[in-house]
């Protein structure tokens, strides 16, 4: 019995053990599947790009994110490797972020992620791209994934990172122009390592391959840079500063280590660890390489100083609107564009002749801005010669009064002269070519100085006006074509002063010229000039304005004749044939019948036939005598003769102004021809 009974107690302990197993198993099983659908979710959420910027250190590269070409593609995809150990091993370092976030052990280190080439490659990405023929441009750069990931760069290979890098104040994954310089503008101590190709303007900057619209299109229109084949460093110098060094405590921004400080001299270990192995940027280690175009610093002074101690400092001051007395910096724009001297003067360019300087002249002008440019600055040289002999002869009329007076603030008024002296001489040392409107705004300044000088002795005198060109020209025209006031011109047959219509009338640039086709284009003809001036033609005087040669036959004092019109003689003025009451008009013989009989119409065409007879005898004398070797004399005589049948023959109507001087004149020309052997 006793046994009998305990064999139930032993089979009741082993059913509770294996009920105890299943339970724990039940529920271990639980637990675990918990944690892995636990797990799994949080692996998908922690994925997601909107968990990174959970870590607050992260946001700003977060936000670079959101903003950028990448904003479609989750973190994940580019900073874990494709495949399952790469992601086993992104989720293992996204742990380690959290720890090293909670601890607050972030805050001594820098957060920093590597990009491996094959994330970039990945299919359906940039696996085409890379190893491409295919060249596009990159802020006016020729660019060839090619060149730079198949080929040894510098003698290292360079990784997709290398050039496409995060800049938390801005751009995610674009690429920082800082590498591109570290590497194409480092200069080498090594002479085995020369690396003249990469810094060669061509290399990156080759403008053969941009079209005239791209040319155009850039600040500067470069298309008469590349027919004239004009080399970039004509006008563009000192495009490069820093040096790209590496200083040894820059290492201390990551190692402390005293064994990997000692290879702070093992560079192609150090590159092979840095950029091939793992992904730090190149400006990481080097001091920044700037490459722009940059302004030339007036305080230094040009590189001709050491041999032209002290020369062309005016030139200078001109150049960089600096230096004046009385007036605002104003630098020339093409100071302002990083052009220096060498740009238009070609410093010591090596020829066939040797070493030359040259002096800055026409072909300077047009090489860059194109044919005709050279008469703009011809245009500001006369307009400034004229304005300096003004101003100086200001200056020594106020001289003369300083010098003279016994006020006791003598002193003063002579400091205001020194000044106003000072600024005369930067223009018209420095010439005002180096940049006219500062050259005005000197002369208009030292003008300004005088007044002030007569002021404190208290003259009383008064000044003749001098004006700023602007206020001749006020409008934008004014930048480039300063001293246009000065310049007359021929136009239709007639002299056209830009004084008497910018200055004296105020009539607008754009009633004249338009830009819209091509620069300065002349949009008025004959008829439009006369639409203007015929309003105000009431006397011969007004008409004679314009037409001087028609009122010189009229009058009969062409080439110092004295043989009057009949009808001018009889009182009769030019609005009498030339008006119809309403308009000024251009008549024909019937005109005539107005007053006179029916014949006279025939007689006037007897005139015209009179006329171009003489005018065939005497070009028929012209070109005979030309084949002759004649005297001076006879020289001058044939050159009026020519003067008078062009004069003549330009103007098919002048014979009814005066048939009997115009007959007469080419009578005696003729006549004294004919005797010339």
């Amino acid at each position: 019995m006793d046994s009998k009974e305990k064999k139930p107690e032993k089979e009741v302990k082993w059913f509770k053990k294996v009920r105890g197993y299943k339970r724990f198993f039940l529920f271990a099983g639980l637990y675990l599947g918990t944690f892995l659908v636990l797990l799994s979710v949080a692996a998908e959420y922690t994925s997601k790009p909107s968990f990174c910027p959970t870590c607050h250190y992260m946001e700003t590269f977060y936000q670079s994110w959101r903003t950028s070409d990448h904003n479609k593609v989750d973190c994940v995809e580019c900073h874990f490797e494709p495949g399952i150990s790469g992601t086993i091993r992104g989720k293992l370092n996204g742990l380690v972020q959290i720890v090293n976030y909670v601890s607050l052990s972030y805050k001594k280190r820098k957060p920093w992620a590597e990009i491996p080439d094959n994330t970039c490659a990945r299919s359906g990405c940039h696996d085409n791209q890379a190893l491409s023929d295919t060249s596009y441009y990159f802020k006016g750069v020729l660019f060839s994934h090619k060149n730079h990931l198949k080929e040894l760069r510098r003698g290292k290979t360079l990784k997709c990172t290398s050039c496409h890098s995060q800049i938390v104040q801005g751009t995610h994954i674009e690429v920082t122009e800082a590498t591109c310089f570290n590497c194409h503008f480092k200069k080498s101590d090594d002479p085995e390592h020369k690396f003249d190709k990469l810094a060669d303007c061509n290399t990156c900057h080759d403008l053969k391959n941009f079209s005239k619209v791209q040319m155009a299109d850039m600040r500067y229109d470069h298309t008469n840079v590349v027919g004239n084949k004009i080399s970039c460093i004509s006008c563009h110098t000192n495009t490069v500063a820093g040096n790209g060094g590496v200083g040894k405590e820059r290492c201390f921004q990551c190692h402390f280590e005293n064994d990997r400080l000692e290879r702070y001299d093992q560079t192609d270990s150090i590159h092979s660890i840095h950029i091939s192995k793992h992904s730090v940027k190149c400006y990481a280690c080097h001091s920044p390489i700037e490459h722009k175009i940059q302004k030339i610093d007036p305080t230094v002074p040009p590189d001709c100083q050491s041999c032209h101690s002290s020369a062309h400092m005016q030139q200078v001051s001109l150049f960089t609107g600096e230096n004046g007395f009385g007036v605002e910096k104003n630098p020339s724009v093409m100071f302002l564009n990083g052009i220096n001297c060498r740009g238009c003067h070609i410093f010591h360019e090596e020829n066939k002749s040797g070493m030359n300087t040259f002096k800055s002249g026409e072909s300077s002008c047009e090489k860059c801005h194109g044919k005709g440019y050279d008469k703009l600055t011809k245009q500001w040289e006369e307009a400034s010669l004229k304005r300096l002999a003004m101003i100086n002869s200001i200056y020594n009329t106020v001289k003369v009064q300083v010098n003279s007076t016994k006020s006791s603030n003598k002193p003063e008024a002579e400091k205001y002269m020194e000044e106003a002296k000072h600024n005369i001489g930067i223009v018209d040392v420095g010439k005002s070519v180096h940049n006219v409107q500062f050259a005005d705004q000197l002369l208009t300044g030292s003008y300004s100085l005088m007044k002030k000088a007569l002021t404190v002795i208290g003259s009383s005198s008064n000044l003749p006006e001098f004006k700023s060109g602007t206020e001749y020209i006020p409008n934008e025209c004014a930048s480039c074509h300063m001293g246009i006031q000065e310049v007359s011109v021929k136009k239709f047959g007639m002299n056209f002063s830009h004084n008497l219509h910018t200055v004296r009338n105020k009539v607008a640039c754009a009633k004249c010229h338009s830009n819209a086709r091509e620069h300065g284009e002349l949009i008025v003809n004959k008829e439009n000039c006369n639409s203007c001036h015929h309003k105000q033609a009431n006397s011969d005087d007004e008409c004679a304005k314009c037409h001087s040669f028609q009122n010189q036959i009229y009058s009969g004092t062409y080439q110092n004749k004295s043989q009057p019109d009949f009808m001018k003689e009889g009182g009769v003025g030019c609005i009498d044939c030339h008006s119809d009451a309403v308009k000024i008009i251009k008549p024909d013989n019937k005109i005539c019948l107005k007053c006179h009989e029916n014949d006279y119409e025939a007689m006037g065409n007897e005139w015209k036939k009179d006329v171009k007879t003489l005018l065939e005898k005497a070009n028929s004398e012209i070109d005979r005598v030309r084949s002759l070797q004649i005297s001076d004399e006879n020289k001058v005589q044939l050159n009026e003769a020519k003067k008078l049948v062009n004069d003549i023959s330009t103007r098919p109507s002048i014979y009814v102004h005066n048939y009997d001087l115009i007959s007469t004149m080419l009578n005696e020309k003729i006549s004294k021809l004919k005797k010339m052997e």
